[in-house]
Formats: structure tokens, sequence, C-alpha cells
């Protein structure tokens, strides 16, 4: 039948209706017309919503860290389009959710909530609050260099010391130093053996991947002092990732005795001028005002012997 005789066997039958059916009939076609009009992208924004429930708060439920950061994943997984979209649109490093709603975010990890204030929200919601990193955030473009030895041969990498410190209890790591990484990335059992650190039962935790490697962690906000050349002491409040089992973990695959990678968030933080040795295979933190100093000692020797030839 062409598209003519349809037409005409439908203002037929349209003839022959009475008020009430071309009414129906017109409702109808009002509300496929609405339907119509609603573009797939935001009818998708629409159903778009967070899967998952907070677990209710009880103080005597005891996860460990690897099983924390396993639910993690699945909500991860279960979420990703959702995650993706309000990283995006927020711009965050990290944001919580309760109740399928973002109750707080950040844009780094500086202000990543302590164990004191997860607690606080917990009494307050009755609930475990949910909290989320953008994985950005704790990505690593690592590539071997200088200073401690790795797996590759004639090949070192470069170090820092840093003090790590909370509650007054601290403990000195020497690190390798990655300006490769945003975040500082620490094995768990060390700084939970100086108690540094300890993991709360309103503690959440996260998983990722390096080097094609899934890890756990928990994020952790403490003090980290570094000692400049001149033997001044700076110090620093930073978010951290504790690493579980470390030495199963990608972060040793390269360099098998390291401890701590120390990422450059951390010296935007201090902001100092690190002198890189590759003769002697030293790093020395020193400051603008100290290397200006220096320059101009040389400049003046550099003077006086040109005079004195």
């Amino acid at each position: 039948m062409s598209n003519e005789a349809i037409l005409e066997t439908i203002k037929a039958e349209l003839d022959a209706a009475d008020i009430a059916t071309l009414k129906s009939i017109w409702q109808d076609l009002q509300e496929a017309k609405q339907k119509v009009r609603i573009a797939p992208e935001v009818a998708q924004k629409r159903t778009l919503q967070f899967m998952g429930e907070n677990h209710p708060f009880d103080p005597n439920r005891q996860l460990s860290i690897k099983e924390r950061a396993a639910n993690k994943l699945r909500l991860k997984n279960q979420n990703r389009a959702w995650l993706l979209q309000k990283f995006k649109t927020l711009r965050a490093a990290w944001f919580m959710v309760i109740d399928g709603k973002i109750t707080a975010s950040g844009k780094t990890l500086s202000d990543y909530p302590t164990p004191e204030q997860l607690l606080e929200v917990c009494l307050r919601t009755g609930k475990f609050p949910l909290l989320f990193i953008n994985e950005k955030v704790t990505a690593i473009e690592e590539s071997a260099s200088a200073w401690h030895t790795t797996i590759e041969p004639e090949d070192f990498y470069p170090t820092v010391p840093v003090k790590f410190r909370s509650n007054e209890v601290e403990t000195t790591v020497i690190g390798d130093l990655d300006t490769g990484a945003i975040s500082t990335f620490v094995d768990y059992d060390l700084l939970a053996q100086q108690n540094v650190i300890e993991l709360s039962v309103q503690e959440d935790a996260e998983s990722s991947l390096h080097l094609n490697q899934s890890y756990a962690y928990l994020p952790r906000r403490v003090e980290i002092e570094i000692t400049l050349a001149s033997g001044e002491i700076r110090s620093q409040t930073a978010t951290i990732a504790c690493v579980v089992d470390w030495q199963d973990s990608p972060f040793v695959k390269i360099n098998p005795h390291r401890t701590a990678l120390i990422g450059r968030e951390v010296f935007f933080k201090f902001k100092p001028c690190l002198l890189l040795d590759f003769e002697k295979r030293q790093t020395e933190i020193w400051t603008s005002a100290m290397i200006s100093r220096a320059r101009t000692k040389t400049v003046k020797k550099k003077g006086t012997q040109r005079r004195r030839g």
C-alpha cells in the first residue's frame, strides 16, 4: 500500500470516529511528540544514578583493608560511568557519597577527610560514607632513573629522605623520588609497625592499578618533614597512599628494596630546589635563596681569580 493510500484510509477512519475517540487520539499524539523531543543524551543523564548503599555504622564491624578495597572496587565497576561523569563535572580529586548523593568533595587530596572527620559523619548519619578518589590523581608515569639500584644493570633511582609523622609518632624513610607521580605511596606495614598509622573502623579503603597490577591502599593525611642542606627543617600535611602488602605490590617491580615512592605533590608544597648529583648519586634539598647565594659566591670567586691572573 502506498503512502497516499494509507493516508486516505486513516482519514476515512477519522471521519467515522466520534468526539471522544478523536480526543484520545489527539492526546496520544501529543504525548508521542513530547517523548520524541527528549534527546537521547538527556534521557541518559536522567537515568544515570549511583547504584549501591552505605552500610549502617557499626563500631564493632571489623574489615581488613583488602576487604574494604574489594567492596570499593565492586562499587567502582558498577558505577564507572556515573563516577566519570561526576569527577568531570566537579573537577574533583575525591568526593563522598551518602544515599547516592555527593555530600562533600575536594579539588586535591590535601583536604581528604581524616578518620576523626569520618567518625563524625558516621555518628551524624548512622552510615559509613563512601569515598571515591579520581584515578588520575594516583596515575604514575614511572621510568627508571638513578640512586637506588633497580633491576636494570648500571641503573639507580633518585632518593630523598623524608619523615612521616602522626600523633607525635614519626619514622624516617629513604624514598624513591618520582616526578612522574602526583601522589606519594608508602609501605602500609612499615608505617603501622612504627605506630605512625593504624586502621580505624570508620575508614574507607581504595584500590587502583599500576604497571597492570592492582593494589589496595589506605588514603591517610600525615605530616611530612624534609631537611634542607642548611639544616633547616620544613613540614607540611599531605594525604599519602598507604599501600597494603607492599612487597607483593607493583611498586617494588623496578626497585625491590623500595619502601616509598615520593611524588611531586609533596615538593609543590615545600617549593624547594632539588640538586641531583649524578656523579656522587646524592640528592640535596636547597632553597632558591641558597642557590642565589652560592651563585654570587661563585661569581665573586671567578672575578678574584681573573684579577689575580
